[in-house]
């Protein structure tokens, strides 16, 4: 199977708030890039629904609120072996979130240890 992403992608567990025009909720997520979050639930939103999230990254003192789409969705089952979730793609980060986003990726990808996912 040929990667699809275009970033560097990271392992990075922190809670996420998201919006939809009809409630409020909150997840944690598996990993981030610069372009997209995967968010872990049970009930993963369907494909293409517009999402507002907020979150903080570990060691930075800014909340990031930003748009995002849901690009694909696993509702999981016993057949499958990716965690149930949702792939959100990021569409309208600040300059100043996405300097943010891009250091802390950075950093962790190159800490010893830092559990980077391929």
């Amino acid at each position: 199977m040929q990667e699809r992403r275009e970033e560097p992608r990271v392992e990075a567990e922190i809670e996420v708030r998201y919006r939809t025009a009809q409630e409020f909720l909150s997840a944690y997520s598996l990993n981030i890039s610069g372009g997209g979050i995967f968010v872990r639930t049970s009930e993963p939103l369907p494909l293409n629904r517009a999402v507002r999230l907020r979150f903080m990254l570990p060691g930075i003192p800014h909340r990031f609120e930003v748009g995002g789409i849901v690009v694909w969705s696993n509702p999981g089952s016993s057949r499958s072996s990716l965690p149930s979730g949702m792939g959100i793609k990021l569409v309208d980060l600040d300059p100043r979130s996405k300097q943010l986003l891009a250091e802390f990726i950075k950093a962790k990808s190159i800490a010893p240890g830092s559990g980077k996912a391929q």
